[in-house]
């Protein structure tokens, strides 16, 4: 069976890198699927959109540099609150084909030559966001109903103060957290699927939130890593920690064998509603 043709306009939008030396990324995506990954050194970020020539939706930026720091905002929505105040950036459309699309594309590619916070809101859709290789100084997504997929593979050049995750009715998956060498990492779930891998390099001491209501989250952590996991153990939600932690003489608090042994160490507070919790080693 031959699958129809159909015409899209490729919409591109550049920033180049000039005098900043840290950028605020502000990420607001009502639908659609959303990949992000490490770019262009010399760019701030390359964005690309499919869309087809009936829809009315844009991809909507501001940017603006004041001092040494740039604030980037970056929207896709039926409706945006500004217009862009930019245009020095380029825009690029082309025509195009693509008989296999089926959902509306986004792709981000970030420098990885200068640190960045970044605050992504995905609503409706799928997110694929790739941090391997890019300086993350604070992170936060919060994801509707979505599904999510994290990771980063390298460790972070610099240290991540702060990391927030908060997942509605839907999907997360976070592999090798570790890695944006974080200081507090806080995750809230709500009706959904939840994996949490802690693996990579543990470049100093962190603590972890996790908060789950009616969701099943399973917690990842490799065995090279001394770690504590406290929990609230409520009689309405379930606790399973496999036998890499031992239970402490306090109540609902396991430990690997070398965790008061080391100077760096994982700290995780496990608090459940009526969902359930699993603690794997690897």
């Amino acid at each position: 069976m031959l699958l129809a043709a159909f015409a899209f306009d490729l919409l591109r939008r550049e920033i180049e890198l000039t005098s900043e030396k840290s950028v605020d990324v502000k990420l607001e995506a009502a639908f659609g699927n959303v990949t992000l990954t490490k770019g262009d050194a010399g760019k701030v970020v390359v964005a690309e959109y499919w869309r087809t020539e009936e829809e009315k939706q844009k991809l909507h930026f501001y940017y603006d540099v004041r001092g040494d720091r740039g604030k980037l905002q970056i929207e896709i929505k039926e409706t945006s609150r500004r217009n862009s105040g930019n245009d020095a950036a380029v825009w690029k459309e082309m025509k195009g084909e693509r008989g296999d699309f089926e959902d509306r594309q986004w792709n981000l590619k970030f420098s990885d030559a200068i640190p960045m916070s970044y605050d992504i809101e995905l609503g409706a859709g799928k997110g694929d966001f790739d941090f391997t290789g890019l300086k993350v100084r604070d992170l936060k997504i919060s994801s509707g109903a979505s599904a999510v997929e994290f990771r980063m593979d390298e460790p972070n050049r610099i240290p991540c103060d702060y990391v927030t995750i908060e997942s509605g009715v839907s999907k997360f998956t976070g592999s090798n957290l570790v890695n944006l060498n974080f200081k507090k990492l806080k995750f809230s779930g709500g009706v959904g699927a939840y994996k949490l891998d802690f693996g990579g390099e543990l470049q100093r001491s962190a603590s972890v939130d996790v908060e789950v209501g009616l969701g099943a989250v399973t917690l990842y952590i490799p065995r090279e890593i001394p770690a504590r996991i406290i929990s609230d153990e409520s009689w309405f939600s379930t606790l399973d920690v496999d036998d890499a932690f031992e239970r402490t003489r306090k109540k609902s608090v396991y430990e690997t064998a070398d965790f008061n042994t080391s100077n760096k160490t994982l700290t995780i507070r496990v608090e459940s509603g009526l969902g359930s919790v699993r603690v794997r080693s690897r």
